[in-house]
């Protein structure tokens, strides 16, 4: 382990903000993914598979994939474990500087819940196509940066087809305690080390705090407290299981003071110690 979460960057397996390709059983590439160990990537990852099935776990949850599914993990959410070796499938991986922001939102709402995307027979092949087309693009362009207009243009076709997969079940327009909700999650990564007030966050989206409240309680059934300790949980345990410091040196890092309380809260979210949850996976 290292004193810091390993990310892996997209410039360095692409000189352009995104690359695609195709995954074939026994493929290079494969056994090269099959290698790679916990870590957090920079860019958003969108994994459909073509053939087959296969596992991996996304900030400590196993997320199963079959043929016509399609996935998607965000900068940030460590991922390990894939068991990819029975499966097709296309993976594309761009900067979040190449995605529209309304289509970027849309994606970080739906990667709060890892679930895949089941797509339909036809929509599975237009956005092979598409991907097949951007992948001949990138290939194409010898490092020559005037047609990145062009690429950020094709990833927004795949965006384009993909987003209205994600929410097909719900209203066009979203209901303004949803978007409360939306925006109060994507809040909680960037703050929450600090900030542990659900008042905090009712502030920075300028309603009430009993306003946030209503909101979070009524979209998700939890409360702004139990999202915000959560989100708290899942940092350390990123922390304990891809870092070497020590339980008091990740106490400080998410803010507090006392190490034995925060081990204290760890156990009761987690029915273990901190130091059992790195234990468990050592071994």
């Amino acid at each position: 382990m290292t004193r810091n979460i390993p990310i892996r960057y997209l410039n360095e397996d692409s000189a352009f903000d995104a690359e695609v390709f195709h995954l074939f059983l026994n493929s290079e590439r494969m056994k090269k993914l099959n290698d790679i160990d916990a870590h957090i990537d920079d860019c958003y990852t969108v994994i459909l598979i073509t053939k087959g099935s296969g596992t991996m776990d996304v900030d400590f949850h196993t997320v199963a994939m079959s043929e016509g599914e399609l996935g998607i993990i965000a900068p940030g959410q460590v991922h390990s474990d894939i068991c990819i070796e029975e499966c097709e499938f296309w993976m594309l991986r761009m900067s979040p500087d190449m995605m529209d922001n309304d289509y970027r939102s849309q994606i970080d709402d739906y990667s709060l819940t890892g679930k895949p995307i089941q797509l339909t027979k036809d929509i599975k092949t237009m956005i092979c196509d598409v991907m097949e087309l951007l992948s001949r693009l990138i290939a194409s362009m010898n490092g020559s940066q005037y047609m990145k207009g062009v690429v950020f243009n094709m990833l927004n076709v795949v965006l384009g087809i993909i987003t209205p997969r994600i929410f097909s079940r719900q209203p066009q327009s979203r209901l303004r305690t949803t978007e409360i909700t939306v925006k109060f999650k994507q809040m909680l990564p960037q703050f929450v080390r600090l900030q542990k007030r659900p008042s905090f966050y009712a502030n920075q989206l300028c309603i009430s705090e009993v306003y946030l409240n209503e909101a979070v309680k009524k979209t998700t059934g939890m409360t702004p407290s139990e999202w915000i300790g959560n989100a708290i949980i899942l940092e350390a345990k990123r922390l304990l299981q891809l870092t070497s410091l020590t339980v008091k040196e990740i106490a400080h890092e998410l803010g507090f003071d006392d190490h034995a309380y925060f081990s204290r809260l760890f156990k009761k979210h987690t029915a273990i110690t901190p130091l059992e949850f790195r234990n468990k996976f050592l071994k």
